[in-house]
């Protein structure tokens, strides 16, 4: 019994040595893993739609062509809008922005008695639009129609 384990480990090792008339096998130029943090995001990457990452390069885009200064400003913006309470800041994340639940609502009535070509349009414009100039076109035309309401 004594022999027996270093027969096996021997015979072990044997087996993992090459043997000197063989040559080692060619490795095959390895591609380098990525690391974890770009594991990770790769992963979730995958599970993203065409739509969601174009958006995204959208967004790098936009962020190259900042200059320092420009960033600068919009990381103090972002840290304004974590400091907001979570009910502003789901407002401004719907595209909200600032507005008081008074002009939301005269959205609502507006957009309810549009026409479906009125509404496009509207839709048409927010869509152009980038997310920080959305609020103010919201505002501007409840403001409006509040206007037009009162006028009648």
């Amino acid at each position: 019994m004594k022999t027996l384990i270093p027969l096996l480990a021997l015979s072990g090792l044997l087996a993992l040595a090459p043997l000197g008339a063989a040559e080692p096998a060619p490795a095959s130029p390895a591609t380098p893993l990525p690391a974890a943090g770009e594991m990770a995001a790769l992963e979730h990457f995958l599970d993203l739609t065409d739509a969601d990452l174009e958006q995204m390069q959208r967004v790098i885009a936009r962020i190259r062509a900042m200059g320092p200064d420009e960033r600068a400003v919009l990381r103090r913006e972002i840290e304004k809008f974590r400091t907001l309470p979570e009910s502003q800041r789901h407002q401004m994340r719907l595209g909200w922005g600032a507005l008081d639940t008074d002009l939301q609502e005269a959205w609502r009535r507006m957009m309810q008695a549009a026409t479906p070509e009125r509404r496009a349009e509207i839709q048409a414009r927010l869509q152009s639009l980038p997310p920080e100039k959305k609020g103010a076109l919201r505002r501007q035309l409840a403001e409006e129609f509040i206007r037009q309401e009162r006028n009648k």
